[in-house]
């Protein structure tokens, strides 16, 4: 995974867990899903979600999407509850925008 992968999955995990709901929607990395959608699936599963160790990030599915333009990417990665790995499961696409910079988005949360 690339570094700059690895730096927006754990900056989006890090708002997750923090629950900065509105700011994940403000930065436009919220998808399909409002603020509202995000906080209601983290808080109905089971436990309390929590921080990943890092090397959990090694962990992560990375997908390449077949768009060189964007050089998009899908990732699934398992979110941690009560500091134990667990199968409520992070989607999100990383692409490049138009102005070349790298964005993360949230696909969807979901167990798998």
């Amino acid at each position: 995974m690339s570094d700059t992968i690895k730096q927006l999955l754990q900056n989006l995990v890090y708002l997750l867990v923090n629950s900065k709901f509105a700011e994940i929607e403000a930065r436009q990395e919220n998808g399909r899903l409002s603020a509202g959608d995000i906080k209601k699936t983290l808080e109905d599963y089971p436990g309390a979600i929590s921080f990943p160790p890092d090397s959990a990030y090694d962990s992560a599915y990375i997908y390449d999407v077949y768009d060189q333009t964007t050089e998009a990417r899908k990732i699934e990665f398992d979110l941690w509850y009560d500091n134990t790995v667990s199968d409520l499961t992070l989607s999100a696409d990383v692409y490049k925008d138009a102005t070349g910079k790298f964005k993360i988005s949230i696909d969807d949360i979901h167990v798998l």
